[in-house]
Formats: C-alpha cells, structure tokens, sequence
C-alpha cells in the first residue's frame, strides 16, 4: 500500500492544479481517483483470478486508453463515434493507472473514476474497472460521459457510492452509449460495456 501511496503524491505533484488525498488513495484533477477494489468477476460460470500485480508501461496503457470509442444511442445521439478519454485525461491516468497494476493483489481489480467540470451546462463522469487476465485487458464501465449537475458532482455522499458500490462487471447495456471495438478488441460475450483487448503484441 505504502508505494501505491508514494506514488500517487508524485504523480499528482507534477500538475499544479491537482490536489491529492493519498491517504485515501485518491488523485484529484477536476475529480478523479484510481486505486483498487476487491471484486468477484465471473466468465463461462467460474469465478476467474487475475494476473495481479502486473507490469506494464505508461505507454501501453495511454495507447488502450486513447483507442476506447463509444457511440450514443438515443433520439439526440451524435452519429461519430466518440473517445471514452480525452488527451488531457489520459496524460493523467495512464501513470496511475500502471501503479495501481503493479501492486494489486489477484483478487483486486483497478478502479477508475473520473469527473471532468465545466463551468456551464453539467459536469460528465465516467467509472470503471480493468484488470489482467492472461495477456487480456479487460474493461469494463457502469458509466461513460453521464452528465450530472455540480452539485451532484460536490456531494462526498454520492461520489462514494458511485466508486464503492457499482459493479461495472454486472452492468451489460446503456440505454444512452455502447462500447465500440477496434481492430485487437472484442466485446465480452453479452455485454456492450465491457472490452477484451489483447496486449499479446504490447507485452514483451
């Protein structure tokens, strides 16, 4: 726990505008906070463990980041399809990210949520977990761009519930969005939420 803590202080230390809890294992920018969560995942009826901890590099993990496209659904959807993280977001998470990785346990998946403000209209939120199983990173989101008020945002009551208590794994469709795969990616089987994407060829 200790290193996961050293990192996320040095992390955060790099962006002026960033204030950080390390602590409480959390990093703000706007709202954000990647740290872990025991969580029970099930494939083909069996309760897998993960290839925890695992090492991989900032580069990798901006490049999976960079390449997760959704598309809305609804009677105001926009037709392109649209990235899950903006630049600014991945610069941010992509070292966490792989810190978090390099000390979970098998049984911990890396959570990820991210609040990003603005000062008109709504605040979006996105929330997710990834983890390793074999050479495969899986993701999986309960939440992608849901638009929400400032105070909705403020409330500490809310934003604890959203990161401890939703299970993305469990989640299969959005009435509002879908995942869309790229070349190397693959839906989970019955799922709209949940990428499989293959490193095999990022992974020395």
């Amino acid at each position: 726990m200790k290193p996961l803590i050293l990192a996320l202080g040095i992390v955060c230390a790099l962006f002026s505008s960033t204030v950080c809890d390390t602590h409480a294992f959390t990093c703000e920018y706007g709202a954000i906070a990647v740290g872990h969560k025991e969580l029970p995942v099930k494939k083909n009826g069996h309760r897998i463990r993960f290839n925890h901890p695992y090492e991989l590099t900032e580069d990798v993990i901006a490049k999976v980041l960079s390449n997760v496209y959704y598309k809305e659904k609804g009677l105001f959807k926009r037709k392109q399809t649209l990235n899950v993280f903006h630049a600014k977001e991945v610069k941010l998470l992509a070292p966490l990210i792989v810190r978090a990785f390099s000390v979970a346990t098998p049984a911990q998946v890396v959570s990820v949520s991210f609040y990003s403000e603005r000062l008109l209209l709504a605040d979006r939120h996105n929330y997710g977990v990834l983890f390793m199983d074999n050479r495969n990173l899986n993701i999986a989101f309960s939440r992608v761009h849901k638009f929400q008020t400032y105070n909705d945002i403020m409330s500490e009551k809310k934003r604890h519930y959203y990161v401890t208590l939703e299970n993305p794994v469990k989640k299969r469709r959005s009435g509002f969005w879908k995942l869309v795969p790229l070349a190397g990616q693959r839906l989970e089987p019955g799922h709209e939420n949940w990428l499989v994407i293959d490193l095999s060829r990022e992974i020395p």
